[in-house]
């Protein structure tokens, strides 16, 4: 894999540990208010900082598959990644098989 893809993978991955250390905070929330929890954007631009609002089911239905990451639309990179679903406000991104799907998996916070 080379330096610019393990790169992009990492801040992937950084991304959605940032959402899975504010998952409780978002899911008391999303039981007060719409069923919708509000996460960062977890593509492989480090500057990034767009929101995406999802439904906490899809959100966990994401999280059962390791190699799956939320992205805004535009934000997906068809070099490491295809568009597995979209919805109006976010896609969701499925690495390819190989280094950055084993990256992805072995960085998952809940494995």
């Amino acid at each position: 894999m080379d330096e610019r893809k393990r790169r992009i993978g990492e801040n992937e991955t950084l991304f959605r540990a940032i959402n899975e250390e504010v998952d409780g905070l978002n899911r008391s929330l999303a039981a007060l208010t719409d069923e919708t929890i509000h996460i960062v954007c977890e593509c492989g631009n480090i500057e990034c900082q767009q929101r995406l609002v999802v439904p906490l089911d899809v959100y966990e239905a994401v999280r059962a598959d390791a190699a799956r990451f939320f992205v805004m639309p535009g934000h997906e990179l068809p070099s490491t990644e295809d568009v597995v679903e979209e919805a109006e406000s976010y896609y969701v991104v499925r690495k390819h098989a190989g280094g950055l799907a084993e990256l992805a998996a072995a960085t998952d916070p809940r494995a």
